[in-house]
């Protein structure tokens, strides 16, 4: 028995042919991670967060971030609420980032941001004069150190006057945060 011997020029053409069909596979590959669709399973989507987000929000949001869950939430207790999101986006920093952070991660992370409206009449006319009104970033998080199904409002914090935000993990803890100062800290 022989071994049939394939010509140069067949040869050629069969690994051409290997070689596009793997870089079309490696592109639809990095479309669908670029988009998100090898995030974890467990991720819940609130498929109303976007329906909650106030339009000066939206207008500024990068088309790079999946949105988990919005709420509406007076966090800081200025009487004001703040539009508040769960992102899941690629790296933790974007444009600028620490000195000692060489590069960007490039894989999905989630983050908490919070959003202020500076034309609400309940801010104060000192506070709303750092800013041209209408919605501004207050707090953008860097990656979180723990995973997010979902977080909701939470209550009051006792002795604070302000409100808790409540993240549940995919395990069902539920861990409290607030604004007591700058940023989210946790309280119990």
């Amino acid at each position: 028995m022989g071994v049939k011997k394939i010509s140069g020029h067949k040869a050629a053409i069969a690994i051409t042919a290997m070689a596009v069909t793997l870089v079309v596979l490696a592109l639809i590959f990095l479309a669908l991670w670029l988009h998100g669709a090898f995030l974890p399973r467990w991720i819940e989507w609130d498929n109303n967060a976007e329906e909650l987000i106030p339009e000066g929000v939206a207008e500024v949001l990068s088309d790079d971030w999946l949105i988990q869950d919005a709420l509406m939430l007076d966090i800081d207790g200025d009487s004001a609420r703040e539009s508040v999101l769960l992102v899941w986006k690629r790296g933790s920093y974007g444009l600028r980032r620490p000195t000692w952070v060489k590069r960007d991660e490039i894989g999905f992370s989630q983050h908490i941001f919070i959003y202020k409206d500076y034309s609400d009449p309940a801010i104060s006319q000192e506070e709303a004069s750092h800013f041209e009104g209408g919605w501004h970033p207050v707090w953008m998080s860097s990656k979180l150190s723990f995973e997010v199904t979902t977080f909701r409002e939470g209550g009051d914090i006792p002795g604070t006057g302000r409100m808790c935000l409540e993240t549940v993990t995919p395990d069902g803890d539920i861990y409290r945060w607030g604004w007591l100062s700058w940023g989210l800290q946790r309280v119990e």
